[in-house]
């Protein structure tokens, strides 16, 4: 196919997934408005602090009877939409909840767009792909990426995380260590998402003091957060928090938590194996297996395969992707829109392939197919919405990790 046709394919393709997304998002304005998205639980759990709430901010019949004040009609939720995240987030969504629920929302959607905007044309200096389109361009592509369209769908916050994950990328590319574990730290309220990724950045850092500078700026902020959250609910809402996490985890919150939705190790076992005895300790070794995979390879001696490349790094940025599907699949509680942390390492590797990464080897074969699995938006809403099995995508970002570790072990050590 041409250079020309090939380009013009590639914007019919945009341009369709955008208006599947369109159409989905029609179909599904009465849900939004009635209540029905996961936003409702960041808005509960603003509404409870600036009601004075905030001591029983983990309790499941109070954020219920917040939640059927403002969205009395969702006819399928027969208790609450748990807010299951650290209390400090709780803050955040404060002033929101001085709206009404549809403002908060729409102002909320508008926030995450521009993270989106801010952040593709900050990341320009450091992803050399962003640079061959205008912003714009890659800011409306972007929305054809299902995990970023789910999260604008839903009023999730992962768009928030990506953007802290870009903002950290950045200073480590600028060897601002201490900025770096910073904004790892604002991170945590995914914190299943942030510690095991911020362990393996530390793990391919060669420099003891570097790595001495992001803990500090990581514990530093994380103090802070910890304080906020005390100040916020009190200390006896914090030391449940964990015990609350955790119940919600075995009871599946009654429906709201679905392993077979989430793609990542746990997702894919659970339709495998989720009557076998022994599931959870199944789902724990290899997640240890995959994670001390990317410890192994991450912490190992700069390789590539010339010279002139030593100190380009394009290991670097195939060595924090590889990070970044590691800490995807480890993750036990991953759900389709926390795949918005995959743009950043889709972008450096698609910049790679066909170039740095060869296509026609293993491994540029492995990560070619992993990432169009990734960017085939209408494969990914088909499992989630007929067939509630969005576990599947898991395959692809295994794919993409075993290429991607194939493909640094296959490299020469530089000398």
């Amino acid at each position: 196919m041409k250079l020309g046709n090939l380009r013009l394919a590639r914007k019919f393709y945009v341009a369709g997934v955008l208006l599947i997304h369109l159409l989905v998002v029609w179909n599904a304005r009465d849900l939004i408005w009635k209540g029905y998205p996961d936003f409702t639980i960041y808005y509960t759990a603003g509404t409870m602090l600036r009601e004075g709430m905030g001591h029983v901010l983990y309790d499941d019949a109070a954020q219920f009877r917040v939640q059927q004040v403002f969205a009395p009609q969702v006819a399928t939720r027969l208790g609450a939409l748990p807010f299951n995240h650290p209390p400090f987030e709780a803050v955040l969504f404060l002033p929101l909840s001085y709206l009404p629920y549809r403002v908060a929302y729409l102002l909320w959607t508008f926030v995450n767009l521009t993270m989106l905007a801010v952040l593709l044309m900050l990341l320009r200096p450091y992803v050399p792909l962003l640079c061959t389109r205008p912003p714009v361009a890659w800011t409306v592509a972007s929305l054809a990426f299902f995990p970023i369209f789910f999260a604008l769908l839903q009023g999730q916050d992962a768009i928030l995380l990506l953007f802290l994950y870009a903002m950290a990328f950045m200073s480590w590319k600028k060897e601002r260590m201490v900025s770096a574990g910073a904004w790892l730290a604002c991170g945590m309220f995914k914190f299943h998402l942030v510690l095991p990724f911020l362990l393996l950045l530390l793990i391919q850092e060669k420099k003891a003091g570097a790595r001495r500078r992001q803990l500090i700026g990581f514990f530093g902020v994380g103090l802070i957060l910890g304080a906020v959250s005390i100040v916020a609910v009190g200390v006896r809402q914090m030391l449940s928090y964990p015990h609350y996490v955790l119940g919600l985890e075995k009871t599946m919150a009654m429906g709201a938590i679905m392993p077979s939705d989430m793609p990542n190790l746990r997702g894919i076992l659970y339709l495998m194996a989720s009557r076998v005895r022994g599931f959870d300790a199944l789902v724990i070794l290899l997640s240890v297996v995959v994670y001390f995979l990317a410890a192994w390879i991450g912490g190992s001696a700069d390789r590539d395969s010339g010279d002139d490349l030593k100190n380009d790094g394009r290991n670097d940025d195939l060595k924090f992707s590889l990070a970044v599907f590691a800490t995807v699949l480890v993750s036990y509680h991953g759900l389709g829109y926390d795949l918005c942390v995959l743009t950043l390492p889709v972008l450096l590797v698609a910049g790679q392939l066909g170039g740095k990464i060869r296509l026609v080897s293993r491994s540029g074969l492995a990560i070619g197919a992993g990432l169009a699995i990734l960017l085939f938006s209408p494969l990914a809403l088909v499992l989630l919405m007929r067939y509630n099995r969005l576990a599947l995508l898991g395959w692809a970002v295994l794919l993409c990790f075993v290429g991607l570790a194939g493909e640094l072990l296959s490299r020469p050590r530089r000398i």
